[in-house]
């Protein structure tokens, strides 16, 4: 197969360009608050919501029992508009002056915040914390600044919130800055302290921890998972690698998640919040990004493909998850989530997973407003469950590939019914566990057609017609674009001297290859013979990445390298 030679530019374009973006988003930078004044005079500095309508509240409770969406609804969105020019009060502090305001809504669980008209100016920097000082959040500057003008920030225990903004004393413009909502949550705490997540501890009892021996083969697949907040639910999302390898951060969840540019722009996605041991202590909610673009939303089938406001900074170490649009029917399947938004969880179910072959196969409710033929069917897992909060969370097949993401169901956790001393591990009985539906990703791929919503616009812009691609680790040493399971493995890498090419299978005929700069042009080129391992001499190159392009039965495969000196 030849390729065009405009077409290797874009290729090279596609594989070498990262979208990393400026740091924006809920991404916090350096600083620390002063912390509360208590000369400050209680009636300058305090706001107080009145309590919620118990009717209100009771309302909310009663939408996570009512339906099979597997969304949890945990707060309810109070507006405000607050800003430093008419509430709160200012005071100088050395060489700042110093802006707060203390939030109080009534018996609130936990609070968060939507700041709506935020625009910083340089040398600014926003603080949110609880009174005691043992949660905060920020700083948040103008690196945190965005076209939509709205930065959410996460919950953080309690009734009490105090925001306090720092600006210099030789700036007398802050920018913009207002308090659009504090989100109240509503539900108890379970087994939570103060000092903890809202949410950890929270999920039934036969969930098991990621960190546990049934996630020991999914310590990469775990980094795609991340757990989404839009102000008033609780959901679980995944990154999704796109047939460029470039890590545009693409996320994947349901449409009843994420549906809107409203709540796009006010979502907080946190990473790797897990425990850190299997049934261990609490995680870090620390890693966060709020706020994202939506770039195909499904409407009878439930789907949304979001692209977030920044690309996960290396600190965070993520991985975006391979897929695979085959319609076999997998012989194993798993899930990674946050149910009930608590720490990273795992679900196994080792039959063979099904396909809604009738309306019937689905019972009468939310699950009916999507289209039947558009699910995979768990009949039962026999490892861990699913509860609210688990929406939009993936289902693996046994290549560790996406097929799905979770639409709902009715399975819960039975009771305890005994002890297997070989894992030191409860037994939970199965009955409950059954009927969980993920929509799949091969009818959400392109069923609307060109003019609808689709994924394969963005998760294959190279229009490769790829059914299956692997993962992509951008902290990973190995810089090839494919998978482990391609046809040649490169090293070392990155490289110096020789870099060795390894064909992983054994090739009919001879392969010919091209090296190439970032702008497209050809440094070397040759061939080698079938199942040949090849010895290529690098030294003539200069330092920086490189894309090696390798032609063989008719088929054209790119790898990416690194030259050092």
């Amino acid at each position: 197969m030849r390729v065009d030679p405009r077409l290797y530019r874009l290729i090279i374009l596609a594989l070498f360009v990262c979208g990393n973006g400026t740091l924006n988003a809920q991404l916090q930078h350096p600083g620390k608050p002063f912390g509360f004044e208590p000369a400050l005079k209680a009636a300058a500095v305090i706001y107080s919501l009145p309590p919620l309508d118990p009717l209100e509240l009771e309302a909310n409770r009663m939408a996570n029992d009512g339906g099979d969406a597997k969304v949890l609804r945990f707060a309810v969105e109070r507006p405000v508009d607050l800003s430093p020019s008419i509430h709160g009060c200012w005071v100088p502090e050395g060489d700042m002056r110093v802006w707060r305001v203390h939030l109080i809504s009534p018996e609130a669980i936990s609070m968060g915040l939507v700041f709506n008209g935020y625009n910083l100016k340089e040398g600014v920097k926003v603080f949110v914390y609880d009174p005691d000082m043992l949660h905060i959040r920020g700083a948040f500057t103008s690196g945190n600044n965005k076209p939509s003008g709205i930065l959410a920030v996460g919950h953080i225990p309690g009734q009490e919130l105090i925001v306090e903004m720092q600006v210099p004393n030789g700036l007398s413009d802050y920018g913009i800055f207002r308090i659009e909502t504090i989100s109240h949550a509503f539900l108890s705490t379970g087994a939570c302290g103060l000092k903890r997540d809202i949410r950890f501890g929270r999920s039934q009892a036969c969930e098991i921890d990621i960190n546990c021996e049934e996630g020991d083969g999914w310590q990469l697949h775990k980094k795609s998972v991340v757990r989404i907040y839009t102000t008033r639910e609780y959901c679980t999302g995944v990154l999704v690698n796109n047939t460029s390898y470039d890590g545009i951060p693409y996320l994947l969840t349901s449409e009843h998640c994420i549906n809107r540019t409203y709540y796009a722009d006010r979502s907080v996605f946190v990473f790797n919040y897990e425990s850190p041991e299997c049934f261990g202590g609490d995680g870090s909610t620390a890693m966060s990004i709020s706020g994202c673009d939506t770039m195909a939303v499904g409407d009878s089938i439930d789907f949304s493909l979001v692209r977030l406001s920044v690309s996960p900074p290396d600190s965070f170490d993520v991985y975006y998850a391979g897929w695979d649009l085959d319609n076999y029917q997998p012989s194993t399947t798993t899930t990674i989530h946050h149910p009930e938004g608590d720490v990273k969880k795992i679900s196994k179910d080792y039959q063979p997973v099904s396909i809604v072959e009738k309306a019937s196969d689905i019972p009468q409710g939310d699950l009916r407003d999507y289209y039947y033929f558009s699910y995979w069917w768990i009949r039962q897992w026999d490892e861990g469950s699913t509860e609210g909060g688990s929406s939009g969370s993936p289902l693996f097949n046994a290549e560790k590939r996406m097929i799905g993401i979770l639409t709902g169901g009715y399975a819960s956790c039975g009771d305890s019914i005994g002890y297997d001393e070989e894992k030191d591990r409860v037994i939970y009985n199965t009955t409950l566990n059954r009927n969980d539906y993920y929509t799949r990703l091969n009818v959400a791929w392109d069923y609307y057609g060109e003019n609808g919503p689709a994924l394969k616009p963005w998760l294959d812009p190279l229009n490769s017609g790829a059914t299956t691609i692997g993962g992509y680790h951008p902290a990973s040493t190995d810089t090839s674009r494919l998978d482990p399971d391609s046809y040649y493995h490169i090293y070392p890498n990155p490289v110096q001297d020789i870099l060795f090419i390894v064909p992983r299978y054994i090739s009919a005929q001879r392969s010919n290859y091209r090296v190439y700069d970032l702008s497209g042009s050809i440094f070397l080129s040759g061939s080698f013979g079938p199942g040949e391992q090849m010895s290529l001499d690098v030294r003539s190159l200069g330092s920086g990445f490189y894309l090696l392009g390798i032609e063989s039965n008719g088929q054209s495969v790119y790898l990416k390298f690194v030259v050092t000196r």
